[in-house]
Protein backbone atom coordinates (compact mmCIF):
# COMPACT_ATOMS: atom_id res chain seq x y z
CA UNK A 1 0.00 0.00 0.00
CA UNK A 2 3.01 2.54 1.25
CA UNK A 3 4.52 1.45 -2.12
CA UNK A 4 1.43 2.29 -4.23
CA UNK A 5 1.37 6.05 -2.42
CA UNK A 6 4.64 6.89 -3.05
CA UNK A 7 4.06 5.76 -7.10
CA UNK A 8 1.48 8.18 -7.19
CA UNK A 9 2.96 10.47 -5.10
CA UNK A 10 6.38 10.18 -7.84
CA UNK A 11 4.06 10.61 -10.61
CA UNK A 12 2.39 13.18 -9.78
CA UNK A 13 5.34 15.05 -8.92
CA UNK A 14 6.77 14.42 -12.56
CA UNK A 15 3.66 15.12 -14.24
CA UNK A 16 3.95 18.95 -12.81
CA UNK A 17 6.96 19.06 -13.84
CA UNK A 18 6.86 18.05 -17.10
CA UNK A 19 3.04 19.59 -17.83
CA UNK A 20 3.87 22.51 -16.01
CA UNK A 21 7.95 23.24 -16.22
CA UNK A 22 7.95 23.31 -13.00
CA UNK A 23 11.47 22.63 -10.81
CA UNK A 24 11.36 20.06 -7.87
CA UNK A 25 11.04 23.20 -5.01
CA UNK A 26 8.17 24.58 -7.51
CA UNK A 27 6.80 21.02 -6.84
CA UNK A 28 7.42 20.48 -3.20
CA UNK A 29 5.71 24.37 -2.09
CA UNK A 30 2.72 23.42 -4.67
CA UNK A 31 2.34 20.34 -2.73
CA UNK A 32 2.51 22.08 0.76
CA UNK A 33 -0.36 24.77 -0.29
CA UNK A 34 -2.86 21.75 -1.52
CA UNK A 35 -1.83 19.99 1.73
CA UNK A 36 -3.15 23.12 3.76
CA UNK A 37 -6.33 23.80 4.96
CA UNK A 38 -5.94 27.41 5.33
CA UNK A 39 -3.04 28.20 2.04
CA UNK A 40 0.42 29.08 3.18
CA UNK A 41 1.80 32.61 2.72
CA UNK A 42 5.53 33.21 1.99
CA UNK A 43 7.08 33.10 5.29
CA UNK A 44 5.52 29.80 5.87
CA UNK A 45 6.64 28.59 2.58
CA UNK A 46 10.33 30.04 3.26
CA UNK A 47 10.38 28.08 6.56
CA UNK A 48 8.80 25.08 5.22
CA UNK A 49 11.20 24.24 2.49
CA UNK A 50 14.25 25.73 3.88
CA UNK A 51 14.25 28.82 1.13
CA UNK A 52 14.99 31.93 1.42
CA UNK A 53 11.68 34.38 1.74
CA UNK A 54 12.70 35.53 -2.07
CA UNK A 55 12.78 32.25 -3.66
CA UNK A 56 9.99 31.40 -2.02
CA UNK A 57 8.47 34.59 -3.40
CA UNK A 58 9.30 33.95 -7.46
CA UNK A 59 8.13 30.02 -6.68
CA UNK A 60 4.58 31.32 -5.47
CA UNK A 61 4.66 33.79 -8.25
CA UNK A 62 5.08 31.13 -10.63
CA UNK A 63 2.59 28.70 -9.65
CA UNK A 64 0.05 31.54 -9.45
CA UNK A 65 0.84 32.40 -13.31
CA UNK A 66 0.44 28.89 -14.17
CA UNK A 67 -2.83 29.00 -12.32
CA UNK A 68 -2.29 26.04 -10.17
CA UNK A 69 -2.40 28.76 -7.02
CA UNK A 70 -4.46 31.82 -6.23
CA UNK A 71 -3.40 34.53 -4.16
CA UNK A 72 -5.37 36.56 -1.89
CA UNK A 73 -4.72 39.35 0.72
CA UNK A 74 -4.35 37.67 4.54
CA UNK A 75 -7.60 38.82 6.59
CA UNK A 76 -5.07 39.09 9.51
CA UNK A 77 -2.52 41.80 8.72
CA UNK A 78 -0.33 43.83 11.62
CA UNK A 79 0.12 47.40 9.42
CA UNK A 80 2.69 47.81 6.49
CA UNK A 81 2.67 45.70 3.64
CA UNK A 82 0.20 43.29 3.20
CA UNK A 83 0.36 39.67 3.29
CA UNK A 84 -0.70 37.35 0.78
CA UNK A 85 -1.91 33.51 1.39
CA UNK A 86 -1.98 30.80 -1.18
CA UNK A 87 -4.42 28.32 -1.69
CA UNK A 88 -6.04 25.77 -3.80
CA UNK A 89 -9.57 25.27 -5.12
CA UNK A 90 -9.23 21.73 -4.74
CA UNK A 91 -12.36 21.07 -7.29
CA UNK A 92 -11.24 23.69 -10.28
CA UNK A 93 -7.66 22.15 -9.94
CA UNK A 94 -8.82 18.51 -9.83
CA UNK A 95 -10.60 20.03 -13.66
CA UNK A 96 -7.37 21.59 -14.53
CA UNK A 97 -4.84 19.13 -13.99
CA UNK A 98 -7.13 16.74 -15.66
CA UNK A 99 -7.64 18.65 -18.79
CA UNK A 100 -3.81 18.97 -18.92
CA UNK A 101 -3.18 15.18 -18.33
CA UNK A 102 -5.73 14.46 -20.90
CA UNK A 103 -3.84 17.08 -23.89
CA UNK A 104 -0.42 15.77 -22.56
CA UNK A 105 -2.16 12.21 -23.47
CA UNK A 106 -3.24 13.22 -26.89
CA UNK A 107 0.32 15.08 -27.89
CA UNK A 108 2.66 12.09 -26.95
CA UNK A 109 -0.20 9.84 -28.89
CA UNK A 110 0.56 11.58 -31.92
CA UNK A 111 4.12 11.77 -31.19
CA UNK A 112 4.39 8.00 -30.39
CA UNK A 113 1.92 7.13 -33.38
CA UNK A 114 4.33 8.70 -36.03
CA UNK A 115 7.49 6.77 -34.87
Amino acid sequence: MNYEINEKSFLLKRFLIVAYALSEADVDAFLRIVKSAEGKDVDSISSDLGISKSRASLILKKLSDAGLIEKQKSPVNKGGRPKFVYSVNKPELRNKLSKKAAELCQDLQEIVSSV
